[in-house]
């Protein structure tokens, strides 16, 4: 079946989370992601999980590379330098997330790849934008859940501020990518026209707490953390985590008067505006966990959902994998390990019918595709070999 990028070719000069999760997505649907790494490959293949690889490779690189292939390059090397501006002229797109200015040094800046491709969509990543008083900053994922203020919303009152458990800027930042290569895409098929797409973290973080920061920014509203622990500063009762007899459940928005009644606890139909549910947060918040203590978790999530009151159990990864939803979804898919074996992640996650996405290859190896991507822009073997003697390129080039 065709592919919705079929014909379309990433020169992927990405790292870490941000630029490869949202160049995996375009690979997903059809694209070409040639994946331009250093010699002996990006440096998140050796990121640890829990201290440890699998089978000697980082669990978050194979999350992240997938439908790629991988060319080794020095580009700090003329020669390097060459060679990765021949495969910026022959992509439709090239995707990079360095700090700001380093691509300029090695050659690679947004009008040295429009000199040779007028047609080129550049999108450039990075922490806080191109410039400003913090383009010298690191733009981590962390720092900038704490510098949005995503950090200081998140958990109890009293508890320092926590950030979220998943490095959820980077993957908006990688949505955003993905959506606005899309959009550049879209513009090009119909004028003709490339152009360069700027996308960083800071705004990212901004964006992804756009409901919030209205709020904040235009009500006579003070909105801190709850003590008992709602999960949103913004919300109300019961929105939140409940422990249960032997786990825990969550409850989301539910009328008072719907609680009151199907746990049969008649102080809660007290609380019986929205503005009672947020001032008397808390007390809602341990009333509701002094009940749902003593009640085992599947019990009392029947109980919930049979009354309409939106609940849902609490999983770690091990309960997600075994989910019937998910194992009907097929969300998860058996990958084959670049080295060893296989490993399980995260499959296409939305469904098209006419142009679906699919998983050809697993992540590569540093310069697996050396060799086949050099040909393919028109370097013969001689040159090739060349190249690897000199330490231009690795990997592969026969």
């Amino acid at each position: 079946m065709e592919r919705a990028l079929d014909g379309v070719t990433i020169a992927d000069f990405t790292q870490m989370m941000q630029g490869p999760w949202a160049t995996q997505k375009l690979g997903d649907m059809g694209a070409d992601v040639r994946k331009v790494e250093r010699l002996g490959g990006e440096w998140e293949r050796d990121l640890r999980a829990g201290g440890e690889l699998l089978d000697g490779t980082s669990p978050f690189f194979l999350a992240m590379n997938r439908n790629k292939r991988s060319i080794t390059v020095d580009l700090k090397a003329e020669a390097g330098r060459d060679v990765a501006l021949d495969v910026a002229r022959e992509a439709d797109v090239l995707v990079e997330n360095f700090r700001p200015g380093v691509m300029d040094s090695f050659g690679l800046g947004y009008d040295d790849v429009q000199a040779v491709n007028p047609e080129i969509i550049y999108v450039s990543a990075t922490g806080f934008g191109r410039d400003g008083p913090y383009v010298d900053r690191p733009g981590q994922d962390l720092l900038l859940q704490s510098m949005s203020g995503l950090a200081n919303y998140t958990g109890r009152k009293d508890d320092p501020p926590t950030p979220a458990g998943t490095a959820v800027v980077d993957e908006h930042a990688a949505m955003l990518i993905a959506f606005h290569t899309m959009v550049a895409l879209f513009h090009r098929e119909r004028t003709g026209a490339g152009q360069r797409v700027d996308v960083n973290l800071f705004d990212a973080a901004i964006d992804f707490q756009c409901q919030e920061l209205t709020a904040a920014l235009n009500m006579d509203v003070e909105f801190e953390r709850s003590e008992a622990g709602i999960a949103q500063a913004w919300l109300g009762g019961p929105y939140g985590i409940y422990e249960t007899a032997d786990g825990h459940v969550a409850i989301a928005m539910a009328p008072m008067a719907a609680l009151a009644e199907t746990l049969s606890l008649p102080e809660l139909a007290d609380y019986d505006t929205p503005q009672a549910t947020f001032d008397h947060r808390d007390e809602i918040k341990r009333t509701l966990e002094a009940y749902t203590r003593e009640q085992p978790t599947d019990e009392l999530l029947e109980t919930l959902l049979d009354a309409d009151v939106w609940a849902a159990e609490v999983n770690d990864f091990q309960a997600v994998a075994a989910d019937p939803q998910v194992q009907h979804n097929e969300t998860l898919v058996e990958l084959a390990h670049p080295e060893d074996g296989t490993f399980t992640t995260v499959g296409v996650p939305v469904e098209m019918s006419e142009t679906p996405g699919d998983i050809r290859s697993p992540p590569p190896l540093p310069g697996q595709h050396t060799g086949e991507i050099l040909a393919e822009i028109g370097y013969d073997a001689a040159e090739r070999e060349r190249l690897a003697e000199e330490g231009v390129v690795g990997g592969t080039v026969q």
